[in-house]
C-alpha cells in the first residue's frame, strides 16, 4: 500500500496543534484546590447577601437605597485591597423611585389586613382613602364612556379576580442529569408562521391615561400568575405596549394577593357592601438622574491591557428585598474577586469586576457600559428607555446595521461572565453558539465536576446582562443554574428575600466563577470568538 506522506505529515501537525491547544487550555489543578479551599472556608457570599438585602433592602435605581448599596460595595472592595474602584456613570437614567409606606385593610363586611404592595414609579395617594371598591370592566373605546365623570376619587379593580388552583408540581426542583442531557442537546430552529392577530380593541396605555384624568383614587390589580398564589405577589411595572414605566404621569397602582383581591370581588358580586382602607406613600427624587455601575480591578501583569470580567446586577424591585434579584449575584462575584485577592493570584490580564445598574429596565448599565467602552451597532438601540428598539434587537441583534462600530477596547476583552438566575448552583455554562470556546470550556470545568459542574450547552440564553456583549460579537456568556424556585416562587415577588437563597449553592457558583475568571486571566490568547455577519469599522 503507498502512502500519501503530505497526508501524513499533515496528520502530525494537526495532532500537535491540538496538543499545543489542549496543553494550553488545561486547568490548573493547583490554583483550583487554592481557590476551592479559601471560598469554602473563609466564604463572605452570605454577608454580602444579607446586607444588601436586609439592611439596604431593594435597590431601584436613582433610590437612597441603591446609593446606599453603591457606597457599600465600592468600600468591600476598597477594604479586601482592590484597584481603581469607582462609581462610573453610563447614562442618564431618569428620576428614582422608593416606597415608603403601603397599608391595605378591609373594613367591612368584616376586617382583614391586605397583603399589598406599590407599582414602581406611581405615586402616593391623597392621604388614607376610605370606600367602597368597584369594577370597572372596559374592552374597547366605546365603553370608556359609559363611565366617563363617574370614577373621580374611586378604589377601582382593574381585573376579573384569577384562578388559584392547587399546586400538584414542586415549585423548588433540582435538575438531574436528564434534564441537563437535554439542556446540552443543540435545537434546530424553525420559524413559526406568522398567526393573524386582531388589533386590542384597546390597550392598557390608553386605560391607564383614561383613569388619569377621571382622577381615580387608586388602580388595585391581582398579583398576575397563577404560580405566584399562597400569598405571593409578583410586583415589577412591565405594562403597555411600550412597557414606558418611567412615564411622569401615572395613577396610584398597587398589587394584591390573588387570594385576598378575590374574596374582595366575590364579596361585592354577593352585592354586599365592601369598605377598603387605602394609604401609599412613594417619594420620587431626581437631584440626580445618573445612574451609575460599580468597578473593581485586580490589575493584570504582562497582558494587563487585556480584560477579563465579571459582573452581576446591583438594582433589584421592590416588593421583596432583591435577595435572589440579584444581590446573590453581587455576592458571587464580590466574593470571587475576593478570593482571588487573598489568594494574592497575578492574573496575567486585568480582571474587573462590574456590578450593573438598572438591568430590570434594560440591561442600561451594561448596555452603556459597552457603548462607552467597546462600540455597538446602532445608536438608536442606546437611548435608555427606547424599550421598543432594545426588544428589537434582542431578537435581531445584528440584522438591519451596516457596520458594527468598535472602540479601541473592543479588541481587548478576552470574556464577561454573568451571574442572574437566583440562588441555584452553578451546572454549566451557555456557550451562546460560540462553538470554538467550547473544547477550552471542556477543559476547565473537569477539575470542577465534583461540584456538580457538567453540563455545557451551545444555546443561547437571554435577559440578562450578558446579551450586549454578545450581540455584538464579544464573548458574554451566562451559567447554566439550577432552576430551585426562581421562576415558580421568587422572580420579582415578595418572597425575594434572604431566606429564599442557599449558602452551599452560593459558595459553589463563587468558586467556580473564580475559576473559570482566573484560567481566562491566564490564558496565552484570548478567547476566541464567533464570527460576526457585519463589518467592523474604527470609532
Amino acid at each position: 500500500m503507498r502512502v500519501n506522506r503530505f497526508l501524513v505529515w499533515s496528520m502530525i501537525l494537526v495532532f500537535m496543534m491540538i496538543s499545543v491547544v489542549h496543553a494550553e487550555d488545561k486547568a490548573d489543578y493547583e490554583m483550583v484546590s487554592r481557590i476551592w479551599k479559601e471560598g469554602i472556608d473563609h466564604s463572605q457570599v452570605m454577608e454580602i447577601l444579607s446586607y444588601l438585602a436586609d439592611v439596604i433592602g431593594p435597590r431601584i435605581p436613582g433610590s437612597p437605597a441603591i446609593q446606599k448599596a453603591h457606597e457599600w460595595t465600592s468600600n468591600k472592595f476598597k477594604e479586601w485591597g482592590l484597584k481603581n474602584v469607582a462609581l462610573e456613570p453610563y447614562g442618564e437614567f431618569g428620576r428614582g423611585w422608593s416606597n415608603e409606606h403601603v397599608s391595605v385593610h378591609l373594613i367591612s363586611p368584616s376586617y382583614q389586613p391586605i397583603i399589598a404592595y406599590s407599582v414602581p414609579w406611581t405615586p402616593s395617594t391623597k392621604g388614607k382613602i376610605r370606600g367602597e371598591p368597584i369594577y370597572v370592566d372596559i374592552n374597547s373605546k366605546d365603553e370608556l364612556e359609559k363611565h366617563r365623570g363617574n370614577l373621580k376619587g374611586a378604589i377601582v379593580l382593574t381585573q376579573k379576580p384569577r384562578q388559584a388552583p392547587p399546586t400538584f408540581t414542586p415549585s423548588a426542583i433540582r435538575m438531574n442529569q436528564k434534564d441537563l442531557d437535554e439542556l446540552a442537546k443543540i435545537p434546530i430552529p424553525v420559524k413559526p408562521r406568522k398567526q393573524g392577530k386582531p388589533p386590542a380593541e384597546i390597550n392598557w396605555e390608553e386605560l391607564e391615561d383614561f383613569f388619569l384624568s377621571e382622577e381615580v383614587a387608586i388602580l388595585i390589580e391581582p398579583s398576575d400568575s397563577s404560580r405566584r398564589d399562597y400569598g405571593t405577589v409578583k410586583v415589577d411595572a412591565y405594562d403597555g405596549e411600550g412597557k414606558n414605566h418611567l412615564k411622569p404621569d401615572q395613577n396610584p397602582r398597587i398589587v394584591m394577593a390573588a387570594e385576598h383581591y378575590g374574596r374582595i370581588f366575590r364579596i361585592l358580586e354577593h352585592k354586599v357592601p365592601v369598605v377598603l382602607e387605602v394609604e401609599v406613600v412613594n417619594t420620587f427624587y431626581d437631584e440626580d438622574l445618573q445612574d451609575y455601575n460599580v468597578v473593581a480591578e485586580i490589575p493584570g501583569t504582562d497582558k494587563k491591557d487585556e480584560l477579563v470580567m465579571l459582573g452581576a446586577h446591583i438594582d433589584s424591585w421592590a416588593a421583596g428585598t432583591g435577595a435572589a434579584d440579584n444581590a446573590s449575584g453581587c455576592g458571587v462575584v464580590m466574593e470571587a474577586m475576593r478570593i482571588l485577592k487573598e489568594l494574592g493570584v497575578k492574573p496575567r490580564r486585568t480582571i474587573r469586576a462590574v456590578l450593573w445598574g438598572a438591568e430590570e429596565h434594560g440591561y442600561f448599565g451594561s448596555r452603556g457600559y459597552i457603548a462607552k467602552h467597546f462600540g455597538d451597532t446602532d445608536k438608536k438601540t442606546l437611548q435608555l428607555a427606547d424599550w421598543d428598539a432594545l426588544e428589537k434587537k434582542w431578537r435581531n441583534p445584528l440584522g438591519e446595521s451596516e457596520a458594527l462600530v468598535v472602540k479601541p477596547g473592543y479588541d481587548k476583552l478576552s470574556a464577561y461572565y454573568n451571574f442572574d438566575n437566583g440562588t441555584g448552583k452553578i451546572l454549566g455554562v451557555y456557550v451562546q453558539e460560540n462553538h470554538a470556546v467550547r473544547p477550552v470550556f471542556e477543559e476547565w470545568i473537569k477539575p470542577l465536576r465534583d461540584l456538580g459542574v457538567t453540563t455545557l450547552t451551545i444555546r443561547n440564553t437571554f435577559e440578562t446582562d450578558h446579551n450586549p456583549f454578545d450581540w455584538i460579537g464579544l464573548p458574554g456568556f451566562q451559567f447554566i443554574q439550577d432552576e430551585i424556585d426562581y421562576m415558580t416562587r421568587i422572580h420579582h415577588t415578595n418572597q425575594d428575600v434572604y431566606d429564599h437563597c442557599l449558602p452551599e449553592d452560593l459558595i459553589q457558583s463563587a468558586i467556580v466563577m473564580a475559576c473559570f475568571v482566573y484560567h481566562t486571566a491566564m490564558r496565552e490568547e484570548m478567547l476566541p470568538r464567533k464570527p460576526l455577519p457585519l463589518p467592523r469599522t474604527q470609532q
